[in-house]
């Protein structure tokens, strides 16, 4: 564990929550010390200046409105974390949490289908959240595989969301939406490249900033591949 992810893991404990915004480090003078930080940089320039800390205690995520660190732990236990302390309406859980809104709907489905969560509603607020207390442990252990969705879903939802219906979809701008560790992403692309569900494609490296160029992918032979279509059955 790095110095930062040190420092974070205790704001976390401070702060009694799983997660922090991006601007929230600022707060801190040692973190901003380190991280060389200033008040007018945006949270894309201090991305840049944490990534080279995280390693596999904490992450960085894109939520509802900002960028966030959080905890390295699954996004249900993010969810049922949260709701414990302070049960609320989806409405307000999606304006203050580290997943997308897509994102979060579907796993909050999952977790009321599992009986994780109960769900009440009301004219005012809508959906409310709290917690299943009669939950039992053996349950919980029945319905492991409904708890997450796999990172293949979430490409293919990226993929989706990024090229709005076009069949050839830049590599780089599935990667920035993603926002995931370098090694992840390149993961689950090789994953997908190797069960045939997608198809990579090179393409004019002069079209592309330096940036979009680092963003894209390198196969196995050293090619440059710049988009990638998704096979459909």
């Amino acid at each position: 564990m790095t110095k930062i992810e040190q420092l974070i893991i205790k704001l976390f404990d401070d702060q009694d929550k799983d997660y922090l915004t991006l601007k929230f480090l600022k707060k801190n003078s040692q973190i901003k010390k380190i991280l060389h930080l200033t008040d007018k940089m945006s949270n894309t320039d201090i991305k840049k200046k944490l990534l080279p800390h995280v390693t596999n205690a904490i992450r960085v995520v894109n939520g509802y409105k900002s960028l966030y660190v959080t905890r390295n732990i699954n996004d249900t236990d993010l969810i049922t974390n949260c709701i414990q302390k302070k049960p609320c309406s989806l409405k307000q859980l999606k304006v203050h949490f580290p997943i997308q809104s897509k994102d979060l709907v579907k796993l909050v489905s999952q977790m009321v289908m599992s009986g994780q969560l109960c769900v009440s509603f009301t004219v005012e607020s809508g959906i409310n959240l709290s917690i299943n207390v009669n939950k039992t442990e053996k349950n919980k252990k029945i319905l492991p595989e409904i708890q997450t969705i796999s990172d293949s879903e979430k490409m293919k939802e990226a993929y989706d969301y990024v090229g709005g219906g076009n069949s050839f979809v830049r590599i780089h701008a599935m990667r920035d939406y993603l926002n995931w560790p370098r090694e992840r992403f390149d993961q689950t692309l090789e994953q997908l490249t190797r069960e045939l569900t997608i198809q990579l494609h090179f393409g004019d490296p002069s079209v592309l900033t330096e940036k979009q160029l680092k963003d894209s992918f390198l196969d196995d032979e050293g090619q440059l591949c710049i988009t990638i279509t998704w096979r459909h059955a």
